[in-house]
């Protein structure tokens, strides 16, 4: 697939990654595989993404609030998967230029995953190519509601500026693209916010299979889309 000479930089495309556990299912491997074949995946499409200039901003959702909820086991097996994979995004970041930003809450993520997050952003805080958002103990709702809480202690007039300015990373445009891998139709609570004017992409793919060109073939729709915001 090759892209259309008209394809912009883009301000944020943001994927929900969505089908490691089955994958993992089709091919006969446990779900810790499964998520370790779509980390693989991510780093692959970051870098590439990254080479070819598609976008400013890349925001990959990692882990939401809701994840949580998942037994104990994977939730722990995921978390030691987290931990290397913040590792590998630090090794990629240095090598292509990214600077990776947290998006999320802080609360309940272990001292020692904290710590990697923290140390990863500092590090690659003085690159300036690509940006790499990782929504990371993330919801769409609990970031309305922390921007709330906060607005309260500041008690100014809300409008939609101002309250845009409290959420996690202000200086994150809205994604001009959403997609979804794995053929679920729902955004799962992922920038609800950020998300009124976006193009959504569904497609069925499992994310440990969604490449470049899968990317490109979506950047191709998008640019024969007509986008009113409402006119």
């Amino acid at each position: 697939m090759i892209l259309s000479k008209k394809t912009p930089q883009f301000n944020h495309i943001a994927i929900i990654m969505d089908g490691n556990g089955r994958w993992a299912k089709k091919h006969s491997l446990s779900k810790k595989e499964g998520h370790k074949a779509g980390i693989e995946n991510a780093i692959d499409l970051i870098k590439k993404t990254s080479n070819q200039n598609l976008t400013k901003n890349l925001t990959l959702y990692v882990f939401s609030t809701e994840n949580w909820l998942r037994p104990l086991s994977e939730v722990r097996a995921l978390f030691e998967l987290i931990e290397s994979t913040y590792k590998a995004f630090q090794n990629l970041a240095l090598i292509e230029n990214i600077s990776i930003n947290h998006l999320g809450r802080t609360k309940k993520i272990p001292k020692k995953t904290l710590g990697i997050i923290n140390e990863t952003i500092k590090i690659t805080n003085n690159n300036n190519g690509l940006i790499l958002n990782l929504a990371f103990n993330y919801g769409g709702r609990s970031e309305i509601i922390d921007a709330i809480n906060k607005q309260k202690k500041i008690k100014s007039e809300i409008s939609e500026k101002n309250f845009s300015k409290l959420f996690y990373n202000p200086k994150l445009p809205d994604p001009e693209i959403i997609i979804r891998t794995g053929g679920d139709i729902r955004l799962s609570n992922f920038l609800l916010w950020q998300s009124a004017y976006s193009e959504l992409f569904f497609v069925k793919t499992l994310w440990p299979d969604f490449k470049i060109f899968n990317l490109h073939k979506i950047i191709n729709a998008f640019n024969i889309r007509k986008r009113n915001f409402g006119k």
